[in-house]
Protein backbone atom coordinates (compact mmCIF):
# COMPACT_ATOMS: atom_id res chain seq x y z
CA UNK A 1 0.00 0.00 0.00
CA UNK A 2 1.40 3.41 -1.01
CA UNK A 3 2.04 5.94 1.75
CA UNK A 4 0.61 9.47 1.69
CA UNK A 5 2.41 12.80 2.03
CA UNK A 6 0.52 15.68 3.59
CA UNK A 7 1.48 19.34 3.55
CA UNK A 8 0.71 21.48 6.60
CA UNK A 9 -2.57 23.38 6.88
CA UNK A 10 -0.63 26.66 7.20
CA UNK A 11 1.05 26.14 3.83
CA UNK A 12 -2.20 25.16 2.19
CA UNK A 13 -4.06 28.15 3.63
CA UNK A 14 -1.39 30.48 2.27
CA UNK A 15 -1.80 28.88 -1.14
CA UNK A 16 -5.59 29.09 -1.15
CA UNK A 17 -5.40 32.76 -0.17
CA UNK A 18 -3.26 33.38 -3.24
CA UNK A 19 -5.63 31.38 -5.42
CA UNK A 20 -8.63 33.40 -4.29
CA UNK A 21 -6.77 36.61 -5.04
CA UNK A 22 -5.86 35.30 -8.50
CA UNK A 23 -9.46 34.25 -9.20
CA UNK A 24 -10.70 37.72 -8.22
CA UNK A 25 -8.21 39.33 -10.60
CA UNK A 26 -9.19 37.00 -13.43
CA UNK A 27 -12.88 37.68 -12.80
CA UNK A 28 -12.31 41.45 -12.94
CA UNK A 29 -10.28 41.08 -16.15
CA UNK A 30 -13.06 38.91 -17.62
CA UNK A 31 -15.68 41.54 -16.84
CA UNK A 32 -13.51 44.36 -18.20
CA UNK A 33 -12.96 42.40 -21.42
CA UNK A 34 -16.75 42.14 -21.86
CA UNK A 35 -17.03 45.90 -21.31
CA UNK A 36 -14.39 46.56 -23.99
CA UNK A 37 -15.71 44.11 -26.56
CA UNK A 38 -19.42 45.03 -26.16
CA UNK A 39 -19.37 48.67 -25.01
CA UNK A 40 -23.10 49.33 -25.44
CA UNK A 41 -24.28 46.22 -23.60
CA UNK A 42 -21.31 45.94 -21.26
CA UNK A 43 -23.12 47.38 -18.23
CA UNK A 44 -25.84 44.77 -18.64
CA UNK A 45 -23.74 41.76 -19.58
CA UNK A 46 -20.78 42.35 -17.26
CA UNK A 47 -22.49 41.06 -14.06
CA UNK A 48 -23.73 38.04 -16.02
CA UNK A 49 -20.20 37.37 -17.24
CA UNK A 50 -18.97 37.45 -13.67
CA UNK A 51 -21.68 35.01 -12.60
CA UNK A 52 -20.86 32.61 -15.43
CA UNK A 53 -17.16 32.87 -14.55
CA UNK A 54 -17.97 31.81 -10.96
CA UNK A 55 -20.05 28.87 -12.18
CA UNK A 56 -17.24 27.77 -14.51
CA UNK A 57 -14.69 27.88 -11.69
CA UNK A 58 -16.93 25.83 -9.37
CA UNK A 59 -17.61 23.25 -12.10
CA UNK A 60 -13.91 22.82 -12.81
CA UNK A 61 -13.18 22.39 -9.10
CA UNK A 62 -15.87 19.72 -8.63
CA UNK A 63 -14.77 17.76 -11.69
CA UNK A 64 -11.13 17.97 -10.59
CA UNK A 65 -11.91 16.64 -7.12
CA UNK A 66 -13.77 13.64 -8.56
CA UNK A 67 -10.90 12.69 -10.86
CA UNK A 68 -8.27 13.13 -8.14
CA UNK A 69 -10.17 10.85 -5.74
CA UNK A 70 -10.27 8.11 -8.39
CA UNK A 71 -6.50 8.29 -8.83
CA UNK A 72 -5.73 8.42 -5.10
CA UNK A 73 -7.94 5.43 -4.32
CA UNK A 74 -6.28 3.38 -7.07
CA UNK A 75 -2.80 4.35 -5.83
CA UNK A 76 -3.51 3.34 -2.24
CA UNK A 77 -4.84 -0.04 -3.39
CA UNK A 78 -2.25 -0.99 -5.99
CA UNK A 79 1.11 0.69 -5.41
CA UNK A 80 3.57 -0.99 -3.00
CA UNK A 81 4.82 0.47 0.29
CA UNK A 82 7.99 1.77 -1.39
CA UNK A 83 5.92 4.49 -3.15
CA UNK A 84 4.91 7.82 -1.63
CA UNK A 85 2.00 9.90 -2.93
CA UNK A 86 1.22 13.60 -2.44
CA UNK A 87 -2.22 14.78 -3.51
CA UNK A 88 -2.79 18.40 -4.52
CA UNK A 89 0.85 19.26 -3.84
CA UNK A 90 1.88 22.93 -3.85
CA UNK A 91 5.39 24.07 -4.71
CA UNK A 92 6.92 27.49 -5.36
CA UNK A 93 10.06 27.78 -7.47
CA UNK A 94 10.45 31.54 -7.04
CA UNK A 95 8.30 34.28 -5.51
CA UNK A 96 4.76 34.15 -6.96
CA UNK A 97 5.68 31.37 -9.38
CA UNK A 98 4.06 28.26 -8.02
CA UNK A 99 2.33 25.13 -9.21
CA UNK A 100 -0.49 23.01 -7.85
CA UNK A 101 0.14 19.43 -8.96
CA UNK A 102 -2.78 17.02 -8.68
CA UNK A 103 -0.57 14.07 -7.65
CA UNK A 104 3.14 13.54 -7.13
CA UNK A 105 4.21 9.89 -7.13
CA UNK A 106 7.70 9.18 -5.79
CA UNK A 107 9.06 5.64 -6.07
CA UNK A 108 12.17 3.68 -7.03
CA UNK A 109 11.69 4.43 -10.78
CA UNK A 110 11.64 8.21 -10.23
CA UNK A 111 9.16 11.07 -9.77
CA UNK A 112 5.88 11.27 -11.69
CA UNK A 113 3.89 14.52 -11.83
CA UNK A 114 0.28 13.70 -12.61
CA UNK A 115 -2.17 16.14 -14.14
CA UNK A 116 -5.63 14.63 -13.62
CA UNK A 117 -8.69 15.64 -15.62
CA UNK A 118 -12.23 14.32 -15.13
CA UNK A 119 -13.22 15.64 -18.55
CA UNK A 120 -16.01 13.96 -20.47
CA UNK A 121 -16.56 13.89 -24.22
CA UNK A 122 -14.23 13.38 -27.19
CA UNK A 123 -10.80 14.97 -27.75
CA UNK A 124 -8.20 15.31 -30.47
CA UNK A 125 -4.63 16.00 -29.37
CA UNK A 126 -1.72 16.87 -31.62
CA UNK A 127 1.50 17.91 -29.91
CA UNK A 128 0.46 20.39 -27.23
CA UNK A 129 -2.80 21.40 -28.95
CA UNK A 130 -6.10 20.04 -27.60
CA UNK A 131 -9.50 20.15 -29.28
CA UNK A 132 -12.86 19.10 -27.89
CA UNK A 133 -15.77 17.86 -29.97
CA UNK A 134 -18.77 20.15 -29.83
CA UNK A 135 -21.55 18.45 -31.80
CA UNK A 136 -20.28 18.62 -35.42
CA UNK A 137 -17.10 20.62 -34.94
CA UNK A 138 -13.82 20.52 -33.03
CA UNK A 139 -13.02 23.57 -30.89
CA UNK A 140 -9.78 24.49 -29.14
CA UNK A 141 -9.65 24.00 -25.37
CA UNK A 142 -7.14 24.42 -22.58
CA UNK A 143 -4.05 22.25 -22.90
CA UNK A 144 -3.16 19.83 -20.06
CA UNK A 145 0.06 19.19 -21.99
CA UNK A 146 1.27 22.77 -21.57
CA UNK A 147 0.17 22.70 -17.94
CA UNK A 148 2.16 19.51 -17.32
CA UNK A 149 5.28 20.94 -18.94
CA UNK A 150 4.95 24.06 -16.80
CA UNK A 151 4.61 21.92 -13.66
CA UNK A 152 7.77 20.02 -14.57
CA UNK A 153 9.73 23.24 -15.06
CA UNK A 154 8.57 24.63 -11.71
CA UNK A 155 9.31 21.31 -9.99
CA UNK A 156 12.88 21.07 -11.28
CA UNK A 157 13.65 24.69 -10.36
CA UNK A 158 12.23 24.18 -6.86
CA UNK A 159 13.96 20.84 -6.25
CA UNK A 160 17.35 22.16 -7.36
CA UNK A 161 17.24 24.68 -4.49
CA UNK A 162 17.03 21.99 -1.80
CA UNK A 163 18.73 18.76 -2.83
CA UNK A 164 22.43 18.13 -3.35
CA UNK A 165 23.94 18.56 -6.81
CA UNK A 166 24.53 14.82 -7.11
CA UNK A 167 20.94 13.93 -6.19
CA UNK A 168 19.54 16.54 -8.56
CA UNK A 169 21.66 15.32 -11.46
CA UNK A 170 20.63 11.76 -10.68
CA UNK A 171 16.91 12.53 -10.34
CA UNK A 172 16.23 15.25 -12.94
CA UNK A 173 16.18 12.90 -15.98
CA UNK A 174 13.63 10.76 -14.16
CA UNK A 175 11.03 13.45 -13.42
CA UNK A 176 8.12 12.53 -15.70
CA UNK A 177 4.88 14.46 -16.34
CA UNK A 178 1.83 12.31 -17.07
CA UNK A 179 -1.74 13.28 -18.00
CA UNK A 180 -4.59 11.11 -16.70
CA UNK A 181 -8.14 11.36 -18.04
CA UNK A 182 -10.54 9.57 -15.70
CA UNK A 183 -13.89 10.02 -17.46
CA UNK A 184 -13.15 10.74 -21.13
CA UNK A 185 -15.33 9.00 -23.77
CA UNK A 186 -12.87 9.03 -26.69
CA UNK A 187 -9.44 10.47 -27.43
CA UNK A 188 -6.88 10.34 -30.22
CA UNK A 189 -3.40 11.72 -29.50
CA UNK A 190 -0.45 12.11 -31.88
CA UNK A 191 3.08 13.37 -31.26
CA UNK A 192 2.28 14.45 -27.72
CA UNK A 193 5.37 15.24 -25.59
CA UNK A 194 3.59 14.12 -22.41
CA UNK A 195 2.13 10.59 -22.01
CA UNK A 196 -1.67 10.43 -21.80
CA UNK A 197 -3.41 7.55 -20.04
CA UNK A 198 -7.14 6.94 -19.76
CA UNK A 199 -8.43 5.81 -16.37
CA UNK A 200 -6.87 5.54 -12.92
CA UNK A 201 -6.28 1.79 -13.40
CA UNK A 202 -4.18 2.33 -16.51
CA UNK A 203 -2.18 4.99 -14.70
CA UNK A 204 -1.28 2.41 -12.06
CA UNK A 205 -0.35 -0.06 -14.82
CA UNK A 206 1.92 2.60 -16.34
CA UNK A 207 3.64 3.36 -13.02
CA UNK A 208 4.13 -0.32 -12.16
CA UNK A 209 5.60 -0.97 -15.61
CA UNK A 210 8.51 1.36 -14.77
CA UNK A 211 11.01 -1.18 -13.48
CA UNK A 212 14.23 0.82 -13.34
CA UNK A 213 15.70 1.37 -9.86
CA UNK A 214 16.69 5.04 -9.70
CA UNK A 215 15.92 6.27 -6.18
CA UNK A 216 16.88 4.63 -2.92
CA UNK A 217 14.49 4.59 0.02
CA UNK A 218 16.38 7.37 1.83
CA UNK A 219 16.23 9.58 -1.27
CA UNK A 220 12.50 8.97 -1.67
CA UNK A 221 11.99 9.95 1.97
CA UNK A 222 14.12 13.08 1.55
CA UNK A 223 12.11 14.35 -1.43
CA UNK A 224 8.84 13.56 0.36
CA UNK A 225 10.02 15.55 3.39
CA UNK A 226 10.78 18.54 1.16
CA UNK A 227 7.28 18.44 -0.33
CA UNK A 228 5.70 18.31 3.10
CA UNK A 229 7.77 20.95 4.90
CA UNK A 230 9.71 23.04 2.35
CA UNK A 231 7.45 23.65 -0.67
CA UNK A 232 8.24 27.37 -0.78
CA UNK A 233 11.19 28.77 -2.69
CA UNK A 234 14.40 29.44 -0.80
CA UNK A 235 15.01 33.05 0.09
CA UNK A 236 18.32 34.22 -1.31
CA UNK A 237 20.31 36.05 1.34
CA UNK A 238 22.70 38.87 0.51
CA UNK A 239 26.39 37.94 0.87
CA UNK A 240 28.58 39.30 3.66
CA UNK A 241 31.74 41.32 2.95
CA UNK A 242 34.73 39.11 3.87
CA UNK A 243 36.75 42.16 5.06
CA UNK A 244 34.19 44.30 6.88
CA UNK A 245 31.78 41.55 7.99
CA UNK A 246 28.78 43.61 6.86
CA UNK A 247 25.90 42.61 4.61
CA UNK A 248 26.59 43.66 1.02
CA UNK A 249 24.16 45.79 -0.97
CA UNK A 250 22.91 45.31 -4.52
CA UNK A 251 24.36 47.76 -7.06
CA UNK A 252 24.57 48.25 -10.84
CA UNK A 253 27.92 48.80 -12.56
CA UNK A 254 28.01 52.22 -14.24
CA UNK A 255 31.13 51.88 -16.36
CA UNK A 256 33.62 49.38 -17.73
CA UNK A 257 33.00 46.09 -19.53
CA UNK A 258 30.34 45.13 -16.93
CA UNK A 259 28.33 48.35 -17.32
CA UNK A 260 24.65 47.76 -16.56
CA UNK A 261 25.33 44.50 -14.76
CA UNK A 262 24.01 44.01 -11.23
CA UNK A 263 26.40 42.96 -8.47
CA UNK A 264 26.83 42.99 -4.68
CA UNK A 265 29.24 45.51 -3.16
CA UNK A 266 30.43 46.42 0.30
CA UNK A 267 28.44 49.24 1.96
CA UNK A 268 31.77 50.87 2.95
CA UNK A 269 32.71 51.64 -0.66
CA UNK A 270 34.97 53.41 -1.70
CA UNK A 271 37.00 52.54 1.42
CA UNK A 272 36.34 48.86 0.72
CA UNK A 273 36.09 47.61 -2.85
CA UNK A 274 35.02 44.03 -2.15
CA UNK A 275 32.25 42.76 -4.46
CA UNK A 276 30.72 39.66 -6.01
CA UNK A 277 28.23 38.69 -8.69
CA UNK A 278 24.50 38.87 -8.02
CA UNK A 279 23.37 35.18 -7.83
CA UNK A 280 20.23 36.03 -9.83
CA UNK A 281 22.39 37.33 -12.69
CA UNK A 282 24.61 34.24 -12.61
CA UNK A 283 21.60 31.88 -12.56
CA UNK A 284 20.06 33.54 -15.64
CA UNK A 285 23.18 33.34 -17.78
Amino acid sequence: MARLIRQSDTIRQDFYTRIQSKIRREKEEHQQRVMREIPFLGDILSPCAGFMFDIDQITRSIKGDVGERHVLNAAVRRLPHSWLVAQDAIIESQPERFAQIDHVFIGPPGIFLIETKAWQGSYLVHGSEWRRRDRYRWIACSSPTRQSIYHTTVWLTWMQQYVSVSLFQKTAPHVHPVITLTHVDWIRATRTPVPIVVGAGRLMDYLLSQTQEVLQESEIEEIARLIAFYPRCKEKKSPVCPKCDQVMVSRVARKGSFRGRRFYGCPNYPYCREGCDDPKVVDNQ
